[in-house]
């Protein structure tokens, strides 16, 4: 996960010199791409050149999905979501990409460059800068059909994550007909979903159960992914109705849902491995590439298989999320474990 955009302490503090970025209110929550005015999470932008724009940020404290976690730390991917729909607003409040276009990402990559910078004193917002640069423009005719953004990101001062994000547009009539196409191609009308058991919260780093999204087939269920080896499987098993995952209607399931299924496998995955000793632990890389949608009427099989522990101690999980036997999403998370023990109820429970 690498990227040649210059990084933060290269180019000073963010946002530059004479760009002032305010954290008083969100924008529109169209630009942001939400429906639930308290899922907007970008509070200003600016463009300072044909391909440069800085944007700000803030996570609600008491976020129903990113203050599910043990304290100490913020959630990364908590800013990633708020990088995330910075991309939004850049392009339909600088670049002029109209609301309702429809357009996907493509592939996803974040890396945390400086873990310290989402230390949280249980007190403060998470909040911070965002700096984008266009790096590619593809074109048919005179419409853009693909862009590639490359990012910098500053928490509290300190250059805190580096993204990139491969992007794909198309109007509405070629995107119902592409869909279509997809569905037909699939046998969707014979789908069935297979019953799953959310895994406990404790088993994926998560306190609120609702917030668990991955499952296993039945009571009695066996995965591989032991100490021996092999790839931890399960399902997504999300709650329908969360309020983050589900802000508002999907023709497909939402791409932030696969990946925070990917974060949940690649722990349950590292623990089950012996490559880490508890479930807490903070996400600090994601690596995506979106092959296909993933429906609704079918199971959406997760695979996680741990490697070996970095020298700065990061474990990186390949995940691979399965549709018909088909690889939906393909890509890997690294995470930094937290030496903490797990609660001594949540250790009884599971034997651990």
């Amino acid at each position: 996960m690498t990227s040649t955009f210059p990084s933060t302490a290269a180019r000073g503090h963010l946002p530059p010199p004479g760009v002032e970025l305010a954290f008083e209110q969100t924008v529109p929550r169209s630009l942001a791409h939400r429906r639930q005015i308290g899922e907007v999470f970008v509070t200003d932008s600016a463009q300072v050149s044909d391909d440069d724009f800085h944007l700000s940020f803030q996570i609600p404290r008491a976020h129903s999905l990113w203050s599910d976690q043990r304290p100490g730390f913020h959630d990364p991917f908590a800013s990633a979501e708020a990088a995330r729909q910075s991309i939004f607003v850049l392009l339909h409040r600088h670049l002029g990409v109209p609301l309702g276009l429809p357009f996907s990402l493509q592939r996803i990559t974040l890396r945390v460059t400086d873990p310290q910078a989402y230390t949280h004193d249980g007190t403060s917002a998470l909040q911070g800068y965002v700096h984008y640069r266009v790096t590619e423009r593809r074109s048919k005719g005179s419409d853009v059909v693909g862009m590639v953004l490359e990012g910098a990101m500053e928490i509290g001062g300190r250059p805190a994550m580096t993204l990139s994000a491969v992007l794909a547009f198309m109007s509405q009539e070629d995107y119902d007909i592409f869909r279509a196409f997809q569905r037909a191609q699939k046998p969707v009308a014979d789908a069935r979903l297979t019953p799953a058991r959310r895994l406990d919260a404790g088993l994926v780093g998560r306190e609120n159960p609702r917030n668990v999204v991955i499952g296993l087939p039945g009571p009695e269920a066996r995965t591989d992914g032991g100490p021996d080896g092999g790839a931890f499987r399960c399902l997504l098993a999300a709650d329908p109705h969360h309020p983050a995952f589900f802000d508002h209607e999907y023709d497909h399931v939402p791409g932030p849902l696969m990946v925070e299924g990917m974060r949940q496998a690649a722990v349950a995955a590292a623990c089950r491995a012996g490559a880490m000793a508890t479930p807490h632990a903070l996400t600090v890389g994601c690596e995506a590439a979106f092959l296909d949608f993933a429906e609704f009427e079918a199971d959406l099989v997760h695979e996680a298989e741990a490697g070996a522990p970095g020298p700065d101690g990061r474990v990186p999980v390949a995940v691979v999320l399965r549709q018909f036997g088909k690889p939906i999403v393909e890509g890997r998370i690294d995470l930094l474990p937290d030496a903490a023990p797990l609660p001594p109820s949540t250790a009884r429970a599971h034997g651990v």
